[in-house]
């Protein structure tokens, strides 16, 4: 009897094991089959997203066009194919209800379900889908957010009947019409029957200033009513632009919206600028200048008289940031009759005044800004050099220019371009000057010239040399969202970065590395294309970046674009950077940087695979031939490290020049001159700067050239300078500049011209210059 007792036990533990063991491995393959629904479904979330309509082949919903991690297999762990399915819910032609399914896991076992119903048929380890609604259903939701549902029901694979496109918008075309653009981020942006865009939808709605929001009576505008009759929720932020400036407000319910406060969100962005003519910056909207006054940069009469000067010394050197004052138009009524108050009463710093987004300063050119209305200011009305009847001397004269009445001119301010006015078709994002023309970005994303047109940089093509005061558009140049130039004389070039991701330069100085070669060159180039065979490129017009004319073999999808010293850094659509140059008689060349840095100083390989942040500088053997092209980067990885070309032959082998550098933690830096000087913006938005912070021009028999001697940053702010004089206000002319620091902090440098200058002022190591509580960024 006891034999026979053991021995049941002995089969009933062996098949409570067995059934166990089953369950086990069941229970790993369900986990699985979880993991890969959540993966195909934030692949189909992703793909909506990104594509604005279904994976379909044939008309079914086809998994092999999801992005789904590498090696992913379709089979479910239980030897089942997974498919997805669109349940209409028997309303084909209302797609406000339909589901989005996969088809979930299947059993005829009752026990089976019930025992693995904390898992399966549970949401608790599911984000991206809902888990059947009963053990008796298999279908998986995927869920989609509002924004989701919302491009699934306004999409369709046939693009004529589809209300969403990814094809870029086309400014000169009117396209897109009634349709809204998916960009590359999933933000959704309508354009209206005329191909006008009206507002931009993702979380937050994004009104442009050509929509009525209220009536005149506070009311809720009807034509915004039918406009976002389709994306409005309760709850949703509507930031609505007027002149550039974002009101907030919030949507109660349907039609039904409050403003939030009567503060308003400048748009703008804190921007410093340096180029090797001084500089400026916008801080809250307000524009500071410092460098060579002798054209008024600082906003500071140019023709005011300064004791004290000596022999060499010309024009007055500012060495601290100088607000600039602004006309202001705008006007109170005052009895029946409205006048320029603030402006009659020297109130410039009223509430009042113009805020600026961009700005140009240069000591050649002055300073000029643009508003949050697209408005263009510019000021050097004083300057020493300058000719109010001539656009050959660089600067802007093509401003308000009123002589009586409330409005006279006063003297040196920012006055308001008599052309680019804010006005409907008129309005500027962005704007330089490079040599003796100014490039105007509009918003309307055409580039528009004025000037003198030497060296190519008008773009219109051969013959270069022309004077341009009709403000003509740069032809075949379409769409551009960004420009910028480099800065080094003969190296300059003009780049352009487009909406869909294409790069174009132009330009023809040429410095080949002999002092004695002219520096500009023809416009035709003649390289040979992958087949061998030459072609002529007329580089006096823009020339789009392509595999026939550059050493690449796939055209990355470019993002980014800021000019160097002499050549462009550009970022495309993965966060790669890359160097681009064309120098004399030879292809655009661009190179991934981060196939230029392994012999740099600090390279790792690891710990560099990711840049955040990049700029051309000089090698030391570079800096010993300025007009050989240059061959540093200096770079900034994921671990707010700075690394590479940094040094001078000063400060190659100085410890506490290294060590500085490593204990501040890093997010931009920018070289600023071919000496390498340079600025850095560590992640507490501090700025510090390093290097040689002098400029001199030998002026000869062109007096003009006496402004161009100058400081490169407002370096009273180093507290450098000897304690025993005051040089707030130094002086520079024929290369000269008021040496401001003892031995201590100099050092010798040689110019382009071939001139020695051994009290340049110089900073040793990374020295604070200013900073701020919120972020800013290098122009």
């Amino acid at each position: 009897m006891k034999i026979l007792l053991v021995f049941y036990f002995s089969i009933f533990s062996i098949n409570l094991f067995a059934d166990n063991y089953i369950d086990s491995i069941t229970l790993t393959k369900i986990k699985k089959l979880v993991q890969k629904e959540e993966e195909i479904a934030l692949a189909y979330k992703e793909y909506l997203l990104k594509n604005g309509k279904l994976p379909l082949t044939n008309e079914a919903i086809d998994i092999k066009l999801l992005d789904l991690p590498k090696g992913f297999d379709t089979i479910n762990p239980f030897g089942k194919q997974i498919t997805l399915n669109i349940d209409n819910n028997s309303t084909p032609t209302n797609k406000k209800d339909d589901k989005h399914k996969i088809d979930g896991f299947k059993s005829t076992d009752p026990i089976l379900k019930s025992n693995l119903y904390d898992y399966y048929y549970s949401n608790k380890y599911r984000t991206n889908t809902k888990a059947p609604i009963s053990i008796n259903n298999s279908d998986v939701e995927i869920i989609l957010s509002s924004k989701e549902k919302f491009i699934y029901e306004n999409s369709s694979n046939d693009s004529t009947l589809s209300k969403i496109t990814t094809t870029a918008p086309d400014n000169l075309a009117k396209t897109p019409k009634n349709k809204y653009y998916l960009d590359n981020k999933g933000v959704l942006h309508w354009y209206d029957s005329n191909g006008n865009y009206k507002f931009s939808y993702d979380k937050e709605l994004l009104l442009d200033e050509s929509v009525s929001l209220l009536n005149t009576d506070g009311t809720v505008n009807s034509t915004y009513k039918d406009l976002v009759k389709d994306i409005e929720f309760a709850g949703m932020t509507i930031l609505h632009k007027k002149d550039g400036v974002a009101q907030e407000y919030i949507n109660i319910n349907m039609g039904n919206i409050i403003k939030v406060n009567q503060q308003e969100r400048d748009i703008g962005k804190t921007v410093i600028l340096f180029n090797r003519r001084a500089g400026g910056m916008i801080v809250n909207g307000d524009i500071y200048a410092w460098g060579n006054n002798g054209n008024a940069i600082t906003g500071i009469d140019a023709k005011m008289t300064l004791s004290g000067k000596t022999s060499n010394g010309i024009y007055p050197l500012i060495t601290v940031p100088i607000l600039h004052k602004a006309k202001i138009y705008e006007t109170v009524k005052i009895g029946t009759t409205d006048k320029l108050k603030y402006y009659m009463e020297n109130y410039y710093s009223s509430p009042k005044r113009p805020k600026f987004i961009d700005l140009f300063a240069g000591v050649y050119t002055g300073t000029c800004g643009i508003t949050t209305k697209g408005e263009l200011y510019c000021g050097g009305t004083t300057g020493n050099q300058r000719n109010n009847n001539s656009t050959t001397q660089g600067d802007y004269t093509d401003v308000d220019k009123t002589s009586t009445g409330d409005g006279a001119r006063k003297g040196e301010l920012l006055y308001r371009s008599t052309y680019f006015d804010g006005s409907a078709g008129k309005k500027l994002k962005k704007h330089f000057a490079n040599n003796q023309i100014w490039h105007f970005l509009g918003t309307d994303g055409r580039i528009y010239i004025w000037g003198s047109n030497t060296s190519g940089f008008g773009a219109l093509g051969t013959p270069q040399n022309k004077t341009l005061t009709n403000y003509q558009a740069i032809p075949n140049l379409y769409n551009i969202i960004d420009m910028t130039y480099l800065t080094t004389f003969g190296f300059r070039r003009i780049g352009a970065l487009s909406s869909s991701g294409e790069v174009y330069i132009w330009g023809v100085e040429d410095n080949n590395g002999s002092t004695t070669d002219t520096i500009y060159g023809d416009c035709t180039k003649t390289w040979k294309n992958t087949k061998n065979v030459s072609i002529n490129y007329d580089m006096c017009a823009p020339i789009k970046i392509t595999i026939e004319n550059s050493n690449l073999s796939t055209i990355p999808n470019f993002k980014y674009i800021r000019g160097g010293i002499d050549a462009f850094i550009a970022k495309d659509d993965a966060g790669v950077y890359y160097r681009i140059r064309q120098e004399k008689s030879k292809k655009i060349e661009v190179d991934d940087i981060r196939n230029l840095i392994p012999q740099k100083w600090g390279y790792n390989s690891v710990d560099d695979r990711e840049i955040i942040s990049a700029d051309i500088s000089r090698t030391v053997n570079d800096l010993t031939n300025l007009v050989k092209i240059s061959n540093g980067i200096v770079w900034i990885n994921s671990k707010n490290e700075l690394k590479g070309d940094i040094f001078i032959s000063a400060n190659e082998n100085d410890e506490y020049f290294l060590d500085s550098i490593k204990k501040i933690k890093w997010k931009q830096i920018k070289v600023i001159d071919e000496n390498n000087g340079m600025c850095g913006i560590d992640i507490n938005n501090q700025m510090y700067c390093w290097g040689n912070q002098s400029y001199y021009r030998v002026a000869g028999s062109n007096q003009r050239y006496k402004v161009a001697s100058t400081y490169f940053i407002p370096v009273f702010n180093t507290n450098l300078y000897d304690l025993s004089k005051d040089f707030m206000v130094a002086e520079a002319g024929d290369d000269y500049i008021t040496p401001i620091s003892s031995k201590e902090w100099q050092t010798t440098i040689v110019t382009q011209e071939g001139r020695t200058h051994s009290d340049a002022f110089f900073m040793k190591y990374p020295t604070y210059i200013g900073g701020f509580n919120y972020e800013f960024e290098f122009k």
